[in-house]
């Protein structure tokens, strides 16, 4: 049975940039390497053929949007597909586009709004299956968190003070703004900052931070430790159904194993089907595979599972990036999936 593989830990990325300026400039240089490595062929080094018997590598981040990985291992779908798969973990999100494309990973998880800036510069990307879809506002799974005694008592009121993300670019950072946006306030007038998870609660706690963009576990965490919900993140800021998360893969590998990736979406559709109906199991597989203690892992808001990969789900989050200058043009989502 296959099982998660803990790679060697990416290089530490840079110290969190406090400026949308220094964001992209430093996001620029990253894609401006990417492009470069694609044109000398690294694009091309993901085409190799996989054939029977051999190992699909899937690079994951971590978070409970991407359980039905899980799932399809323990409970068998990868093996009824023939399909031999490996998990490797990813610390750094960043890294697992550049590994796809030089054919390091064969398939890659990620949020909606880095892969759209990927594909926006032009690397030969492609969405093949939706991981998550945006939550109704009772279940929402993401915050905007602040201390229990905080004169912030709405969106807002974050105007000229700090809030903390997990990344410049990652989808809590552009949730967050259109959220701040959405409630009349201005974003650009937010000093945000890059936080990991983990540390984001007893930063608003200690008042290191004015609020903090969190998803779960660390939202229940957060709230245990006496922090408060200032307002829902995901379901404020985007359209019902959006696909907040997904599965891609580089275009020459689809070119070169469309079979293989036709096989890969059906496991993971239907095991996304299966995490719908037992969230129970859902808790099981992330304390087994993701290491998620299993008594959280029992108590947290799970995200809003969902099959269904469509133009609409991941333009609609273009559109909130695009509003926030976090994009020049619109993209053409339809482009961007891969119709089987």
């Amino acid at each position: 049975m296959s099982r998660p593989h803990h790679p060697p830990r990416p290089p530490a990325p840079g110290a969190g940039r406090r400026t949308r300026r220094r964001h992209s400039a430093r996001a620029a240089a990253a894609v401006a390497l990417l492009l470069a490595l694609t044109a000398c062929g690294v694009g091309q080094g993901s085409a190799i053929e996989i054939e029977e018997g051999d190992v699909i590598r899937i690079g994951v981040v971590p978070t409970a949007s991407f359980a039905p990985l899980y799932i399809a291992i323990e409970e068998g779908y990868f093996e009824r597909e023939g399909l031999e798969v490996e998990l490797q973990m990813m610390d750094n999100a960043a890294a697992v586009a550049p590994s796809v494309l030089n054919g390091q990973l064969q398939i890659g998880t990620a949020a909606t709004s880095p892969f759209i800036s990927a594909i926006s510069e032009g690397l030969p990307l492609r969405a093949i299956a939706n991981a998550t879809v945006n939550s109704p506002p009772d279940d929402d799974e993401t915050a905007l968190v602040v201390a229990e005694d905080s004169p912030v008592t709405q969106p807002r009121d974050l105007e000229g003070r700090k809030v903390a993300v997990n990344g410049l670019g990652a989808l809590p950072y552009v949730a967050a703004m259109q959220a701040i946006r959405e409630d009349g306030g201005d974003p650009g007038a937010v000093t945000f900052v890059s936080v990991p998870f983990a540390d984001m609660g007893s930063a608003v706690a200690n008042g290191r931070v004015d609020a903090a963009a969190l998803t779960e576990p660390f939202l229940s965490q957060s709230e245990a430790a006496g922090n408060t919900i200032l307002a829902g993140l995901y379901s404020a800021a985007f359209a019902p159904e959006s696909t907040t998360t997904l599965y891609f893969t580089a275009l020459p590998f689809i070119e070169t194993n469309p079979e293989v990736v036709e096989r890969f979406v059906r496991a993971v559709n239907g095991a996304g089907a299966r995490a719908v109906e037992e969230p129970e199991l859902v808790a099981e597989v992330l304390a087994e595979y993701g290491g998620m203690d299993p008594d959280i892992a029992g108590g947290i808001r799970l995200p809003e599972y969902g099959t269904d990969l469509s133009a609409d789900g991941i333009a609609q989050v273009g559109d909130v990036m695009l509003t926030n200058g976090l994009l020049e043009e619109p993209i053409d989502a339809g482009a961007v999936i891969h119709d089987d």
